[in-house]
């Protein structure tokens, strides 16, 4: 049990990568809280699995992206839990559109949800875990995206360099408070929404066959393998790690092509 009594909050956790880490987290201990910007059967069933493990899990709507959202979320979740002892920022939204056709709304919307939330998520955790005196843990997830263009990608690879960027720092300001600051960096991962009973199809689709000879390893990654990582980060015996970044791609950046 890794994180055995850790209050942890993920947020953009009712599906996809969240929900696998929050079930990772559950797994090892931790009570869990799951934040995203609608409360749908998707965040149901991830609290029920979540409590399935025998862990508590509280729900938190916010945008990450308006501050007056963080801060009624954090307020919650320590009137909730007592206190926090992890961050996971993961919510993202992203548009995928072409350099000569960006606006600034594009720009804002995506470095709102997926650099400027990441901070100011960041910050709030931290001010708790410096208040609370015993150290915590932030973990942010970045991409692939961060360090190789895709077309148009422009401003969800910039968030997540910045993301990266950002780590750094944070490792460096609150090492001093036992605070520890790194990120994930997923390579094509097959997040979609199944249902429990369909769990097996997971990465056999057209675009998943595809892209699996793009990647060494010859599969796609599930939302699990990107939890493992975030448990390791967020565990004692990822306490030595500060201000990194962990690729989980399977080699898709060393060696592969892209699909």
């Amino acid at each position: 049990m890794l994180l055995e009594g850790k209050k942890a909050l993920i947020t953009g956790s009712r599906r996809g990568i969240g929900r696998g880490i929050a079930l990772a987290f559950a797994e090892q201990g931790a009570d869990v809280g799951i934040n995203d910007i609608e409360r749908d059967q998707a965040a149901e069933d991830t609290m029920a699995m979540v409590r399935e493990q025998g862990r508590d899990a509280s729900w938190h709507l916010a945008d990450i992206s308006d501050s007056s959202d963080i801060n009624r979320m954090f307020d919650e979740f320590v009137e909730h839990h007592g206190r926090i002892d992890v961050l996971v920022n993961n919510a993202v939204a992203s548009r995928k559109i072409h350099t000569l056709e960006i606006v600034e709304d594009d720009w804002d919307f995506e470095v709102g949800n997926a650099l400027k939330g990441y901070f100011l998520c960041s910050q709030r955790a931290a001010k708790e875990m410096v208040k609370q005196g015993e150290g915590g843990k932030i973990v942010s997830i970045s991409s692939v995206h961060a360090f190789r263009a895709w077309p148009n990608d422009l401003v969800y690879g910039v968030c997540k360099a910045g993301v990266i960027r950002m780590a750094q720092s944070l490792a460096v300001d609150l090492a001093d408070h036992g605070i520890t600051a790194n990120c994930v960096a997923p390579g094509f991962i097959d997040s979609q929404l199944l249902a429990p009973e369909d769990e097996h199809l997971r990465g056999t689709g057209e675009p998943y066959k595809k892209a699996m000879h793009a990647i060494p390893s010859r599969r796609t990654g599930v939302p699990r393998d990107i939890a493992g990582a975030v448990v390791f980060l967020c565990s004692e015996l990822g306490d030595y790690v500060n201000g990194d970044c962990i690729t989980v791609d399977g080699a898709f950046l060393a060696g592969g092509t892209p699909p």
